[in-house]
């Protein structure tokens, strides 16, 4: 497939790798799986993906310690990334994100993984979509 979006998927539970892969590569996504941050930095390195959607709780490294690098990166600063997690309602963990550079913050058990595509090829088309299911969205 020409012009596949590239879509790195950093999480660490192996049902939802499972889950977002089947859906996101059926939806014509190109997926690259890591399972927590260093891996995540390392995959970032060799594909250079389109959108990074990031976990926050992982061993190794968590998501937020890994946004830090990405948004602190020459090369991968303008890569947007999304913080897919399940950690609801922590205003201190949305603020800190979006003060790093988050495109949005997805909440997992909130939104269906059908929305998930929709919602990433709206916002690498440059489209805002309504903030819907705790679904915190910046600019």
């Amino acid at each position: 497939m020409l012009n596949q979006t590239k879509i790195l998927l950093v999480e660490d539970d192996p049902m939802v790798v499972r889950m977002y892969k089947k859906k996101l590569e059926f939806d014509g996504f190109k997926l690259t799986l890591a399972y927590n941050g260093e891996e995540g930095l390392e995959a970032l390195k060799k594909e250079l993906p389109d959108i990074v959607l990031l976990d926050i709780m992982m061993p190794k490294m968590n998501g937020i310690e890994m946004l830090q690098i990405v948004k602190n990166h020459p090369e991968y600063k303008n890569i947007p990334v999304v913080i897919l997690t399940n950690l609801d309602d922590r205003a201190e963990d949305i603020k800190k994100v979006k003060t790093i550079g988050a495109e949005a913050y997805w909440i997992k058990a909130n939104m269906p993984i059908g929305e998930v595509s929709e919602k990433i090829r709206a916002m690498l088309a440059g489209k805002r979509l309504s903030a819907a299911n705790h679904d915190q969205v910046f600019n």
